[in-house]
């Protein structure tokens, strides 16, 4: 007979098994992206898997054409090599790297997914304009040079600022746009302006993407976006990797207290005074 003490330990291990599995399997919860041949996307870049390389590949072209590494040249550079390294599309955890998070994206909201840290977003040939815009914000980080977000109502851009001037880049939706041009002296953050620096053929919806007579909203300058998606990537990777081991560690206090229970009862006995008749 199965006792009710055997049927808990027997659900405590397939509970910490159940809790395990999802880390030796790579299954792609969230929807990719393919590719579909419209963007300057380049699959040779893809052994530049890193922020480093990245920037080592970035400055050895700067090298070659004696550009130097904090000037306007060197952003459109950047700009350039991003939009060969990836083509449009988020990238999301898979349950080895992070099945909680995954789950989530899944069953909650595609955000919880999608993520936000530089170095993990390296590991994809797709990337979303913001994580497009998050990957060339380290490389800028890096080279001291100051920029800033650009919110449109479902799109993501940054500028930089070069001299004293900021300049407009979009590496993911990648516009035909001169110098000059990308210039806030010229945009003066008006979406309505920036839509004509963009093929209609390949976004026919540039009002879905920029909206209608609207300024975009400016972020604050060399912040690291998306602080709280950062945190909750952090939590939930360490809890994939550790959270099966909760059961088990219930199960052992468990049994250390019914062990303990016996033996405190046992002592309590043998110490308990015996009743005399004599006075």
């Amino acid at each position: 007979m199965i006792t009710k003490s055997f049927s808990f330990k027997i659900l405590a291990v397939a509970l910490a098994i159940l809790l395990l599995l999802p880390n030796f399997f790579s299954a792609e919860l969230s929807p990719v992206t393919p590719y579909k041949g419209k963007e300057k996307f380049d699959p040779s870049f893809a052994r530049i898997n890193s922020i480093k390389l990245l920037e080592e590949h970035t400055d050895s072209i700067a090298l070659l054409k004696n550009i130097t590494k904090r000037s306007f040249e060197y952003v459109e550079l950047l700009e350039s090599v991003i939009e060969q390294r990836f083509y449009h599309g988020f990238s999301h955890f898979n349950t080895s790297e992070n099945w909680i998070a995954a789950l989530a994206g899944k069953l909650i909201k595609e955000d919880f997914a999608c993520k936000v840290q530089p170095e993990k977003i390296m590991q994809h040939p797709n990337a979303a304009c913001s994580q497009q815009a998050l990957v060339m914000m380290a490389v800028l980080r890096n080279k001291k040079i100051s920029y800033r977000s650009l919110g449109l109502p479902h799109h993501y851009a940054m500028e930089v600022l070069i001299g004293n001037e900021w300049f407009f880049c979009d590496p993911n939706m990648e516009p035909g746009i001169t110098r000059e041009q990308r210039m806030l002296s010229h945009w003066q953050h008006q979406t309505d302006i920036l839509k004509q620096y963009y093929d209609s053929s390949r976004y026919p919806d540039l009002d879905y993407h920029f909206g209608k007579n609207q300024m975009v909203i400016v972020g604050t300058i060399n912040e690291i976006p998306a602080q709280k998606a950062r945190v909750f990537h952090s939590v939930t990777g360490i809890l994939s990797k550790t959270v099966w081991l909760f059961p088990l560690i219930f199960l052992l206090f468990r049994l250390r207290i019914k062990v303990k229970k016996p033996l405190l009862s046992f002592a309590f006995a043998r110490r308990k005074p015996s009743l005399s008749l004599s006075a």
